[in-house]
């Protein structure tokens, strides 16, 4: 994280960044006044606010606002009931003057548009409005009563003052995390009617009442003065207001006091005094350069590993394969290319019945190692004549016999088996290999997949003789179909290896599903560690406060994320590489973070 290192060092360096992160603690006691002229630029509003510790509304606390409260409403009652009465003599005047004059065009036209233009607003402001055009028109619109605050709704704001001191509670435990131990304005009071509404006590509901009908109390509140600072945030979150603190105590946690509008003056706040940080210049991150890997994998054509050279275009088309089969005259001859018609070309199955050999053919071309750098036929090829080949399944047994003899011929390129030995165990395979208790050959589609297993466990076997530096038995010894455990080194062990191979398969493939499960968990995991990380940089930088922060985070991100919170700020605070300064905004609960 890079820091500006011209920023010049503040006026004040804050006990809050001490407390925080263990370096030391110093409070001392200023002057509420104080307090209000550092942060009036950053909360015009910050002189309306209470200041404590960790508050809470219990007890003491709750009783004395409920006081207040009752005092606050039968004043304001009081008030209600005498301008209710010039609201009356207001309306009077009007019937009279309707019933003595006659209104003229202008005065009818203009009251109706000024009903139906005003009629949505409140009994308070519509008032006005009405003493503005009585003014200017006459008295010809009548002015709406205020209500007063009935009994009821003290009740209601008794579970809202249950409901603030749930939420006090809960941000109380997000600073003790922190260790902060500074005084701070009281968080705005967030409203959600449904949960008022859903209020229980000894397991029975509180208030049997209805969502609207908890708006409306609200709204009476608000218009006695009990709820101001009124905040609309969209119909999906809910409204956030202050309580008037002439009406509201709090009890602060930390200092067993009660804190109220009268007794503010004695609030402890932080000096802007403090212990300095320690300075660590030393830069001990490790930067890592990341390079992307590529594979690069080798396209292999259809038949660059068989005798094979044609491919399947050129088996069934009389397309010229090379030059020499293009003859060109003179520069004024006509010339055309001579192709050679379709029967001179041999099909596939007959390319493959020309590779077939004499058994005792090759059994001495084995014995006198023509095939060490044989390469087998392609696998596609095989299927390719087992599903639409001419070849009978006897004749395709035995190209798949010798092809198989061809490439095991590869174990014994260190020792000369006799040509004896290699013919003995072709007519072993031949004899019980691939043949139905008929007498029969197996059909063709089997034999090439039995192929692939017989290739796996040759190349396996293979790897082994070389890494042992082990020279195997002789060929009929070596495929001897008794020979099965790992004692007697025979072919026919291998076939436990397959086995293990095929489990190893299926299990690599459960593990890769299980990967591709977990990649939408890996990264939305990812992309929450950056939103946090972004979240705290604007919270050191001074985009956003820690209240704002804490709610992000609960909002946006999973609850192990709130859980890690403190300790990621002071992981991110203790990476940076300049000396850090933590200022404490005591009007909005914020960290601002500045550095030399």
């Amino acid at each position: 994280m890079r820091t500006n290192s011209n920023v010049k060092l503040d006026a004040g360096v804050f006990s809050i960044a001490s407390t925080l992160f263990g370096f030391g603690e110093t409070q001392t006691k200023v002057t509420y006044e104080k307090t209000i002229a550092v942060n009036k630029i950053i909360d015009p509003n910050c002189h309306e606010r209470l200041f404590a510790v960790y508050p809470a509304i219990i007890d003491k606390a709750f009783a004395q606002t409920m006081d207040n409260y009752r005092k606050h409403i039968a004043l304001y009652n009081f008030k209600v009931a005498q301008e209710n009465g010039l609201i009356e003599l207001h309306n009077q005047a009007v019937k009279t003057f309707k019933e003595t004059m006659e209104l003229s065009l202008i005065q009818t036209e203009f009251s109706k548009v000024f009903l139906r233009t005003h009629a949505t607003l409140k009994p308070l402001a519509y008032n006005e409005k009405v003493t503005a055009f009585c003014s200017d028109y006459g008295m010809i619109v009548l002015k709406q009563k205020i209500q007063t605050v009935k009994y009821a709704t003290e009740v209601v704001f008794q579970n809202l003052l249950h409901l603030y001191n749930a939420q006090l509670i809960k941000s109380n435990e997000t600073y003790i995390k922190l260790a902060i131990t500074t005084p701070r304005p009281l968080q705005a009071f967030k409203i959600n009617s449904f949960l008022v509404t859903q209020l229980k006590r000894n397991e029975y509901q509180s208030l049997p009442i209805c969502s609207k009908t908890v708006r409306n109390h609200r709204q009476r509140l608000q218009e006695a003065g009990v709820l101001i600072d009124y905040h609309f945030a969209g119909q999906n979150r809910p409204v956030q207001v202050y309580i008037c603190p002439d009406i509201l105590a709090v009890l602060d946690l930390k200092t067993s006091k009660i804190i109220t509008l009268a007794n503010i003056d004695n609030q402890v706040v932080s000096d802007e005094k403090g212990n300095v940080l320690p300075d660590n210049n030393e830069n001990t991150r490790t930067f890592k350069n990341k390079e992307k890997i590529k594979e690069n994998v080798e396209n292999i054509s259809l038949f660059n590993r068989s005798s094979l050279s044609l491919t399947a275009f050129d088996f069934f088309t009389g397309t010229p394969t090379s030059k020499k089969e293009i003859s060109t005259g003179g520069a004024g001859e006509f010339f055309m290319p001579i192709v050679k018609p379709v029967e001179a070309f041999a099909t596939l199955s007959e390319k493959f019945r020309d590779l077939i050999i004499h058994p005792q053919e090759l059994a001495e071309n084995l014995a006198e190692q023509h095939y060490n750098n044989y390469q087998p036929i392609d696998i596609r090829v095989l299927y390719k004549e087992a599903y639409s080949g001419t070849l009978t399944n006897d004749e395709f047994r035995e190209l798949v016999l010798q092809d198989f003899f061809k490439t095991a011929s590869k174990l014994w390129k260190r020792s000369t088996p006799y040509v004896g030995s290699w013919k003995k165990a072709i007519n072993l395979y031949a004899e019980n290999k691939w043949i139905a208790f008929t007498g029969n050959a197996f059909n063709k589609s089997n034999v090439v997949q039995d192929l692939q297993e017989l290739r796996w466990r040759i190349e396996w076997a293979r790897k082994w003789f070389y890494k042992k530096q082990f020279t195997p038995l002789f060929p009929f010894d070596y495929f001897d179909m008794s020979r099965k455990t790992n004692k007697e080194v025979g072919f026919e062990y291998t076939k436990i290896k397959w086995h293990e191979h095929l489990q190893s398969v299926k299990k690599y493939e459960v593990i890769k599903r299980k990967q591709n499960t977990n990649v939408p968990v890996r990264l939305d995991t990812i992309r929450f560690a950056k939103m946090c990380d972004t979240a705290i940089i604007k919270f050191l930088q001074h985009k956003m406060t820690m209240p704002q922060l804490f709610e992000y985070v609960e909002k946006h991100l999973p609850k192990s994320f709130l859980d890690k919170l403190p300790k990621a700020i002071e992981t991110k605070v203790l990476q940076l590489n300049e000396k850090p300064v933590v200022l404490y905004n005591y009007a909005q609960g914020n960290l601002n973070l500045k550095t030399y």
